[in-house]
């Protein structure tokens, strides 16, 4: 029932939105794919991801994305499609960048991290300066959705969302926008997006992994069949492409369950909405 819930909103009562966000997205799907230049044996960060985690978003917000403001469906649609930007950053915008965000004593802790791992520690951040700089380009219509879409787009990982000055319920002409709510139901959304259609064939080949940790992810991502985003569960249907994957994947479970936590509080505590998935069930499928 709720397929493209925000998207229709925003064709049906802001068409204007609408196609700003439409000719977003067609310039994004290469950017995006850029990611490969800094993670080749990564787990998708391309528009499939984006896509991925935007019809996530419109199932966990359920029944409630019709009390979202039209300001709040077009800021969760570009940050769903901008949260992953970061990834990709050319070698000038690292270097830029870089310089501009506070690494808190990362440095001391990871003295030899390399660009990569800098931008996989801190893509978020990256994505947020990203946005700041090209906004134009996005044709993004004010100040205001600008901050809300970089806010939100950070807040797909490590940001504080209690924090009102970071996340603020913002007014605008058109209707107030709930930054930590959203950026809540946009980090969850990210969080969930684990399964096996998540590692695409057209951009890997797995029987080329060398690294352990990297055969590790892809087989637990290859292990969760599906993704099932019920009222107040959220199931994954496993199939554990070989035994030890059962308790990899038991342990993703623990974690998402620590971030589903996270985001129901933080919805309650900072906004008048609610996220009304309680629990990660993990449901075992028989082999075939």
């Amino acid at each position: 029932m709720n397929d493209f819930l925000l998207e229709t909103r925003l064709k049906n009562e802001a068409p204007d939105l609408h196609r700003r966000v439409a000719d977003s997205a067609s310039v994004l799907q290469k950017m995006l794919e850029s990611f490969l230049t800094w993670f080749p044996d990564f787990t998708d960060h391309s528009i499939l991801h984006s896509l991925d985690v935007l019809e996530f978003c419109n199932m966990l917000l359920g029944e409630q994305g019709s009390k979202l403001s039209i300001p709040e469906c077009y800021a969760l649609v570009m940050a769903c499609y901008l949260h992953d930007i970061g990834m990709g950053v050319s070698r000038e915008n690292f270097e830029t960048f870089t310089n501009e965000i506070d690494f808190e004593g990362y440095k001391n802790r990871f003295p030899n991290a390399d660009a990569a791992q800098i931008i996989r520690d801190y893509h978020n951040e990256f994505s947020g300066l990203f946005i700041q700089k090209y906004a134009e380009l996005f044709d993004i219509p004010s100040g205001e959705m600008r901050f809300a879409i970089i806010q939100i787009s950070r807040g797909h990982r490590k940001t504080d969302l209690y924090d009102e000055e970071e996340y603020p319920n913002l007014q605008t002409k058109d209707g107030r926008i709930r930054t930590a709510y959203l950026s809540a139901v946009m980090r969850l959304a990210d969080e969930i997006d684990v399964g096996a259609g998540r590692n695409s064939e057209l951009l890997f080949d797995t029987s080329k992994l060398t690294r352990r940790r990297d055969i590790d992810a892809f087989g637990t991502h290859e292990s969760i069949r599906e993704v099932e985003v019920a009222t107040e569960e959220i199931i994954l249907h496993v199939r554990p492409k070989e035994p030890r994957f059962r308790a990899l994947v038991e342990a993703l479970a623990g974690k998402l369950q620590e971030t589903l936590d996270y985001c129901r509080d933080v919805a309650e505590k900072r906004s008048d909405l609610r996220i009304t998935q309680k629990r990660i069930v993990v449901d075992y499928e028989a082999a075939k």
